[in-house]
């Protein structure tokens, strides 16, 4: 593969038909997920679909609170507006995993922004990014209650993402 899109500690993503090359139809992507990878925060898109193909290695997802693995030649799919998270099974292989979002939406534009913000971004600036693309991305339980109050506080301190 080329050169990455962008790199965090947790993965290595490769854009491969953005919302433009698609006509807004779908977000693809490859991600390399490093062993050990932990959960995101538990969340859900509002308006789109996600389909999950393991090239390799293997995933833990959990769907609407069910645990599933997915090893490498299997995949997942998950519906608009399903609470989920996913991870590396391997705490010693990497895992390679297509994915499509469609539709597109900001989807390219979201992880860009998340990824631009580091590792070490305060949660003001987290949570005014996560705002800023509750089209695309949501997350649930107290992260749907403190995302808009935290996110209010970081613009009132000056904190705006420039999307």
């Amino acid at each position: 593969m080329n050169t990455p899109t962008h790199e965090t500690p947790i993965a290595r993503v490769w854009y491969l038909r953005t919302a433009e090359d698609t006509g807004g139809r779908l977000h693809e992507q490859r991600v390399e997920y490093s062993p050990g990878s932990p959960f995101p925060p538990a969340h859900y898109h509002p308006a789109q679909d996600e389909y999950f193909e393991i090239e390799s290695g293997s995933m833990v997802f959990v769907v609407g609170g069910e645990e599933r693995v997915v090893e490498a030649g299997g995949s997942i799919s998950i519906p608009a507006g399903t609470r989920h998270m996913a991870r590396n099974a391997s705490q010693t292989d990497a895992a390679v995993v297509r994915w499509e979002t469609t539709p597109a939406l900001r989807t390219g534009e979201f992880f860009s922004a998340m990824a631009a913000l580091g590792s070490s971004a305060s949660v003001l600036d987290r949570a005014a990014t996560a705002w800023h693309y509750r089209d695309v991305y949501r997350g649930t339980g107290a992260l749907s209650v403190l995302t808009p109050v935290v996110s209010a506080v970081a613009r009132a301190f000056g904190r705006r993402l420039t999307p």
